[in-house]
């Protein structure tokens, strides 16, 4: 029984993973969109207006329609989302944003979309400025559950050989790609499985505000990252002569790296090695010295507010003493003036002695009245 009913769930299961594969190879396809394998890799085709039609030959641009081509490939692992052999999501490293290319080629939409697969290799590539934007958190220190990007691709400039340009147009469209986790539990960024579930081009609108380079705000070595947002990964708008190998051009953390950088290629790893040990061994020793001055100096004055206070209090004792011997002084002055003045010639005389004291009363005699 147990074998029979294992055996009807496998056949469902079979069955409906069938007719979803049916029905996502029924599914109308999108203009300009192009899959090679399914949920896994797929060709986009962007109309560019602004960009003209690179002549390889006479190395100069035509007036000719043309278009840019964009491969979403996931890695064989499924965890990396790669634009045309670069990875785009996750970022191998935000504080250095990948430079992106996209092959130039002049077939029209119906030619993509019905013509088997073309070899762009022999087409111009063109470097591109971009703007990247996940609404979604991307932070690689973060765990999700069901984490599911939808990253917006908007190409903002395009340059090769010694041509470059920038591409504002309203009519230009954007790309959009959505990815699924495939892992069904709490995962690293790092390990998320992926797959494209969906791909579109959209429209800019009428509201679109282009920003060019100028219309950024000047980056300063006041600034540690002259990021464009606040939050991970901090930069949206990637214009390739804002970034180099060391980062945001101009920001404080460029600054060090490329400081850093420079001395290990003039002295070399060794010799940078040991004159930052030197200088570090100075740093701390100066350090060191000056925290010992200021506990020496704040012990002098905890040990003269000691003495100060020591002082003040022998100071009022001596005078508490004093003062008892000039109250016994004045005493004794006193009790000397009430036994002997000076007058004004200087003589001395003595005070009246006081009056000698009344006879006793006498008895009466015999036959005599007393008197009263």
């Amino acid at each position: 029984m147990r074998s029979a009913t294992r055996f009807l769930s496998l056949s469902n299961l079979h069955l409906f993973s069938l007719v979803t594969a049916t029905t996502q190879r029924e599914q109308p396809p999108l203009p300009g969109i192009k899959w090679l394998e399914v949920e896994r890799s797929v060709l986009a085709r962007l109309d560019i207006p602004d960009l003209p039609l690179w002549n390889v030959e006479d190395q100069i641009g035509e007036d000719l329609p043309n278009a840019l081509i964009f491969n979403f490939t996931l890695s064989h692992d499924n965890r990396t989302l790669i634009l045309n052999e670069v990875p785009i999501l996750p970022l191998e490293n935000a504080y250095v944003p990948p430079r992106l290319f996209a092959y130039q080629t002049p077939e029209t939409l119906t030619q993509f979309e019905n013509d088997t697969i073309a070899d762009y290799n022999s087409c111009p590539l063109f470097s591109l400025d971009y703007s990247r934007i996940l609404p979604q958190a991307e932070d690689s220190s973060q765990k999700f559950y069901n984490y599911t990007p939808s990253l917006e691709l908007d190409i903002l400039g395009a340059s090769i050989a010694a041509y470059s340009t920038l591409l504002p147009a309203s009519s230009q469209r954007f790309i959009r790609i959505t990815l699924s986790q495939l892992d069904s539990r709490e995962t690293h960024i790092s390990l998320v499985s992926f797959k494209i579930v969906d791909i579109s081009l959209q429209e800019r609108g009428a509201e679109y505000q282009f920003q060019s380079p100028e219309s950024l705000k000047q980056c300063t070595a006041w600034s540690w990252l002259c990021a464009d947002k606040p939050g991970y990964p901090w930069y949206q708008y990637i214009y390739r002569q804002h970034f180099d190998k060391y980062g945001r051009v101009h920001s404080m953390r460029w600054l060090v790296h490329f400081k850093w950088a420079t001395l290990i290629e003039v002295y070399g790893v060794v010799q940078v090695a040991v004159i930052t040990t030197a200088v570090g061994i100075v740093a701390l020793s100066l350090l060191g010295y000056g925290i010992y001055r200021i506990c020496k100096r704040a012990q002098d004055l905890w040990q003269k507010r000691i003495g100060d206070v020591d002082a003040w209090t022998a100071d009022e004792e001596i005078g508490g003493l004093l003062d008892d011997i000039e109250e016994e002084e004045e005493d004794d002055y006193d009790r000397r003036g009430e036994v002997e003045m000076e007058d004004w010639t200087g003589s001395q005389r003595q005070k009246p002695l006081p009056p000698p004291p009344a006879p006793p009363p006498v008895p009466p005699k015999a036959g005599e009245h007393s008197r009263s």
